[in-house]
């Protein structure tokens, strides 16, 4: 091809892009853009990734291993609280038995100390019992025969006599006042 034609192809081509962009840039800035329009419709889901399928596919499974894990725990929390309920009865008892043979020792000391001062002398058991406290006092009187007691409360201090025979008969006799 000459030369000369290649030019003025070339300057036409210019000069039809030029105008183009021109009168075409005009055109659409005159022209309002339409937005467009969100078709929800035209959005295709997106498919699972493999990690949802996964743990779609394993939630029932999980599920019951979590069921299970959690019956197994509490069988087990069952017998440990079963054992522990079996020791504390065990205890029990065996504090029951101790406290059973401390009693018998307190009353096999108990009936020892009222067989002691019901064989002293009236002076000397009143001078005992004078300054032990009134309540194991009272008890030793309680438990000694009535005529020994007697024998002791007259060798006795008189306000103190009295004291421990009002304590007596509200111990024996509760509905009767503790006043004379």
């Amino acid at each position: 091809m000459p030369r000369h034609l290649d030019r003025g192809r070339t300057l036409t081509l210019l000069v039809l892009a030029a105008v183009s962009l021109t009168f075409g840039g005009q055109a659409i800035a005159q022209a309002p853009r339409q937005k467009p329009q969100a078709r929800e419709s035209a959005i295709a889901p997106v498919p699972p990734q493999d990690s949802e399928l996964y743990c779609k596919n394993i939630a029932e499974a999980a599920s019951d291993a979590r069921i299970k894990w959690q019956t197994w725990k509490l069988i087990s929390l069952e017998a440990s609280l079963r054992d522990r309920i079996e020791e504390l009865q065990r205890k029990e008892r065996e504090f029951e038995k101790w406290v059973e043979r401390r009693e018998d020792l307190l009353n096999e000391v108990e009936d020892q100390v009222v067989s002691i001062i019901g064989r002293m002398r009236p002076e000397a058991a009143a001078a005992q019992l004078q300054t032990t406290d009134e309540e194991a006092a009272v008890g030793v009187l309680l438990k000694l025969k009535a005529r020994v007691a007697s024998s002791i409360l007259d060798e006795m201090e008189p306000s103190r006599a009295a004291q421990l025979t009002q304590s007596m008969m509200g111990l024996t006799h509760p509905e009767i006042q503790r006043s004379f």
